[in-house]
């Protein structure tokens, strides 16, 4: 090996970095360019294999010089890490902190959508990354709400890559879909293709602005708009039959009242046209139809309610499909539902990353969670960057 050259090392089975850096030093090279990809096992997360790529300070400084490297996202060592992390923190909003960092695709001396890099040799390795942000003050109050009731909050996941993992088929994520999750408070979209995450977006509507429609549009409490929706609701009139009726309970010792059910489907009609029309904005202001060929899933509470497919359908003008958890064994009948699919996705995750199965824990404190997001983030800086 000669000082200046692109040097790729494969360490056995679980070599670390520090042997391999020794290996590097007697050869007289400085450690400076590290973009590294590890696997590790489930259980003991051991490192399995690691590859490096080095160059020496002298020959980084003039390729920073000519504008053929980025400083701030590709050089670094061990003591390097705070130049990446600066990079993606003097981009963020203030108060705001990076929750995900999801590769896309890997560059190599310009050859592009290379999925992995391992074992490959070139000059330049370059990475395109979809960030998450988050409010830092949001997951304080989560953190805080789940500590007080004795649950520990082993990590943070962005609701719809959650339930991307219990809903989407790896043949949807590689050939292109749109996932759309309609919680209570917001509803979600994630855009995936080629296996990788594109895109990501938060509507501030969801299930509680159709309670609250029901509620002013049947004069009845926010309660009993609920179980409406819940066990009568449909969003397209075509589906409702003229002489089909639902009896509305009133308020003030009122006694009930008998309303056509297609009065009730107008309304929740209305507010799933207006989410699903600002969806189709966003797929089109950000040039993403043509990254689609599998259509949308949707999933979450939101896609119980009758005719969602055919009007989604019919606004989005792509092929639609209701979304139910799978890959579960077990009680798997009580959990096939569509708003199951972030709990059943967290915990496919979980497993995963071959966590403990014990989630309660006595230690109220924030302080562990935000060390194991800092720790994940200074590991994907490393790896990606």
């Amino acid at each position: 090996m000669k000082k200046g050259l692109l040097i790729v090392l494969s360490g056995p089975s679980g070599a670390g970095k520090g042997t391999l850096l020794a290996e590097v030093k007697k050869k007289g090279l400085d450690f400076v360019l590290s973009i590294s990809v590890t696997t590790r096992q489930p259980r003991n997360m051991e490192v399995d294999g690691v590859n490096y790529f080095f160059k020496t300070k002298e020959q980084v400084k003039n390729m920073i010089a000519n504008g053929e490297l980025l400083e701030s996202k590709q050089v670094y060592g061990d003591e390097y890490y705070g130049t990446s992390k600066q990079f993606v923190e003097t981009n963020l909003n203030a108060g705001n902190d990076v929750v995900h960092i999801l590769p896309q695709q890997f560059k190599l001396d310009g050859q592009d959508e290379i999925k992995d890099p391992i074992g490959m040799c070139g000059v330049r390795l370059e990475v395109d990354v979809h960030i998450v942000t988050g409010a830092v003050s949001s997951a304080a109050n989560i953190t805080k709400s789940c500590s007080k009731a004795g649950i520990a909050v082993e990590d943070i996941y962005l609701e719809q890559l959650a339930s991307s993992e219990a809903v989407l088929t790896d043949e949807e994520r590689e050939i292109g879909v749109c996932l759309i999750d309609g919680g209570g408070g917001t509803t979600d979209m994630a855009v995936f293709n080629r296996g990788a995450c594109y895109h990501t977006a938060v509507l501030q509507i969801g299930g509680n602005n159709f309670t609250r429609d029901l509620t002013s549009g049947l004069s009845t409490s926010e309660a009993e708009a609920e179980k409406i929706k819940i066990t009568e609701g449909c969003v397209l009139t075509d589906l409702v039959g003229a002489d089909e009726v639902i009896s509305v309970p009133s308020v003030g010792g009122r006694p009930p009242r008998t309303i056509s059910k297609s009065v009730m489907a107008q309304i929740l009609q209305l507010r799933a046209e207006e989410i699903c029309e600002l969806f189709l904005g966003e797929i089109k202001n950000k040039k993403l139809m043509d990254m689609l060929p599998a259509g949308v899933v949707m999933t979450g509470g939101m896609s119980n309610f009758k005719g969602i497919e055919e009007l989604a359908s019919h606004v989005l003008g792509l092929n639609v499909r209701v979304g139910h958890p799978v890959g579960i064994g077990g009680l798997s009948d009580q959990v096939n539902n569509p708003i199951y699919a972030t709990a059943v996705g967290l915990a496919k995750l979980h497993a995963k990353k071959g966590h403990s199965q014990n989630l309660i824990s006595s230690d109220y404190s924030e302080d562990g969670l935000f060390k194991k997001v800092g720790d994940r983030m200074k590991d994907w800086l490393k790896e990606f960057f």
